[in-house]
């Protein structure tokens, strides 16, 4: 026995199988708990455990390979950045707005719909024959609840003229103006009066500025600033004969244009002049701003539709949109149209909606019955067209494009004229300046629902407000970057060309200056110059070191002449220098051939040029 265990040797230890579980981890068992008299319950049921995954067949898996979503990618030019560093925080930035932009919709998609509620509206059976623009304003009032019935409401001034009106930002505070010299602000919903006062002239416009706190008036000879208490502030004199005014809050710009037709922006920040631009259409009819990309409309009285900025002094579109003067241009800027769709009204009785994505042919036009004076957009895209004995509402009017929309409601003023219609930010109320006063009209679904509180608070106390005038101009967004295309900024500029770097930064013969125009088409009067350097080079050889070296420019003798016209005398030799004139030139040329003719004569008579006489003579 002993000899077999020697042969068998050492006893090797049993192989044990690897456990790939945590050893830390205990196993989680389905234990009932006890509950006293009443049943016990598992509480797996009713939980899930940390070790329960959700089966396959629930991922999604939208892609070829069976993954998940595609990665988000930045854009395709990045990669032109020869920098690793720059490209690389490029790309980061890149995706980062991606993500935000796809989160930004989710949160629309399920956060603010369903707080809104819908956009809401009046419904009604079109089979039964019920039609929404036969319901009145009593009808509407009686349903409504009692906050809403008290915006209903009318302010009668007879004998003042027609009224201009606008609204704050947030919604909160109305200002009107009489075109004899009425003004007033007042808190609508509280019923407080703010300012009130009687200008005793005419006036054309009103508006509001960062806040309640000032407003602009265009009066009859310029534009004035004042407070909240009706304190003039301010005489903008360089603003003559104003007829219509844009404020464009993210800038802190103030423009206006007049009789004159001049569109003229001022920073009211600085106080400064930013740019004064002629457009050459004689005084405007019309005028309204773009709220996404600060570019400004003008309708004038030929038909025409131009759009400027403060970085152009010609218009970015001119179109003819109408046979006789624009009434009115209006803007939408709901979230579906972003600042795309434009609807102008004309004098020959038409409203046509355009897109500013292709601007050679009107997306809708029809024809209205009451000869429009004015029209503009609420925050929900409805669209009011006042004008003769009322207002005409119409909603979703650039979802189809055949034939007249439907009205959506009509807010009659019988024996009146609708001069300016104004709907009420984030809220279902329609301001309506007519020639006996103001009329406050219910038009539901009209108003956004959403604010956001950093933008417009309408909740907005003295302290935000203080707060969000800092904010706000401290991030004051500067003109140069008011552009038509709003997705142009945040993007990769394309390669302008070139090999060197002095080809891609080289300037274009339309950014040179007028010297260096003259001299790259050889215009330049620089001859004499010219002759007077060559001469000082070829007439002394032995000069030294300085040889080849252009002389120091001499300093312009200063003659103090005495009299009457001197300085008039010296601008006008001034303005005419290095001028280019074709008769010049042409005189020019003639008074030169004179003097080499006499100067031919003087030499032939004095013997030093001995001139042919014979057959060769004619070859000079």
């Amino acid at each position: 026995m002993d000899a077999l265990l020697a042969a068998a040797g050492p006893m090797r230890p049993e192989k044990r199988k690897r456990d790939y579980r945590d050893r830390n981890s205990k196993p989680q068992t389905h234990k009932t708990v006890e509950r006293g008299d009443k049943e016990a319950v598992d509480p797996s049921t009713a939980s899930i455990l940390r070790t329960t995954r959700t089966p396959s067949s629930f991922h999604s898996r939208n892609l070829a390979s069976g993954k998940g979503k595609a990665p988000i990618k930045p854009d395709a030019s990045v990669h032109r950045i020869h920098d690793k560093k720059v490209r690389a925080k490029v790309a980061r930035q890149d995706v980062a707005a991606k993500q935000a932009a796809i989160e930004r919709a989710d949160v629309n998609e399920w956060i603010n719909a369903p707080l809104s509620g819908g956009q809401g509206g009046i419904e009604v059976d079109y089979e039964a024959g019920e039609r929404s623009w036969k319901v009145s304003q009593d009808a509407i009032v009686e349903e409504v609840g009692i906050a809403s019935s008290s915006k209903r409401f009318d302010l009668k001034f007879d004998d003042w003229g027609s009224y201009k009106v606008d609204y704050t930002r947030n919604g909160r505070h109305l200002a009107i103006a009489s075109s004899k010299g009425h003004v007033a602000t007042f808190d609508w919903q509280a019923g407080k009066l703010l300012s009130e006062i009687q200008l005793k002239e005419s006036v054309r416009d009103i508006k509001f500025l960062q806040s309640e706190s000032f407003y602009a008036v265009a009066q009859k000879k310029y534009v004035f600033i004042y407070d909240e208490n009706g304190v003039e502030l301010h005489k903008l004199k360089h603003h003559i004969d104003p007829t219509h005014m844009e404020y464009l809050p993210y800038h802190y710009l103030l423009s206006t244009v007049g009789n004159a037709g001049h569109l003229k922006y001022h920073d009211v920040s600085t106080g400064v002049m930013l740019t004064q631009i002629a457009t050459h259409l004689g005084s405007p009819s019309a005028m309204a701003q773009n709220p996404h990309s600060a570019i400004i409309h003008l309708g004038h009285a030929n038909g025409t539709m131009t759009l400027w900025s403060p970085n152009q002094t010609t218009p970015h579109v001119k179109l003819l949109a109408h046979r006789g003067p624009l009434a009115g241009i209006a803007i939408d800027g709901s979230e579906d149209s972003v600042g795309r769709y434009c609807a102008t009204a004309g004098l020959d009785g038409t409203v046509k909606l355009w897109d500013g994505r292709m601007w050679g042919k009107e997306l809708r036009s029809w024809t209205v019955r009451n000869q429009p004076a004015t029209i503009s957009y609420s925050g929900r895209g409805i669209l009011a067209v006042g004008g003769r004995t009322g207002v005409t509402t119409y909603r979703d009017v650039h979802k189809s494009t055949v034939g007249a929309p439907s009205p959506y409601l009509t807010l009659p003023l019988p024996g009146l004229s609708a001069y300016s219609t104004k709907f009420c930010p984030f809220d279902d109320v329609l301001a309506v300046g007519h020639n006996r006063g103001i009329s406050s009209l219910l038009v539901p679904g009209s108003g956004e629902a959403n604010f956001d509180s950093a933008e417009a608070d309408v909740y907005e106390t003295y302290s935000r407000r203080r707060e969000r005038d800092v904010r706000s101009v401290m991030d004051k967004i500067r003109p140069e970057l008011i552009t038509m295309d709003t997705d142009y900024l945040g993007h990769i500029s394309l390669d302008k060309g070139g090999q060197t770097h002095a080809e891609r930064e080289g300037r274009s013969f339309r950014q040179l200056g007028r010297m260096e125009r003259l001299r790259a088409t050889g215009k330049a009067d620089e001859g004499e110059d010219e002759d007077e350097w060559n001469g000082i080079n070829s007439g002394d050889e032995g000069a030294g070191a300085n040889d080849g070296e252009r002389p120091a420019k001499k300093e312009k003798v200063k003659h103090k002449q005495r009299g009457k016209g001197t300085g008039m005398k010296r601008y006008l030799a001034k303005k005419k220098k290095n001028v280019v004139d074709k008769e010049l030139l042409a005189v020019r040329d003639k008074v030169e051939a004179q003097k080499r003719a006499e100067d031919m004569a003087r030499k032939v008579a004095s013997g030093e040029v001995v001139k042919e006489t014979g057959a060769l003579a004619r070859f000079g």
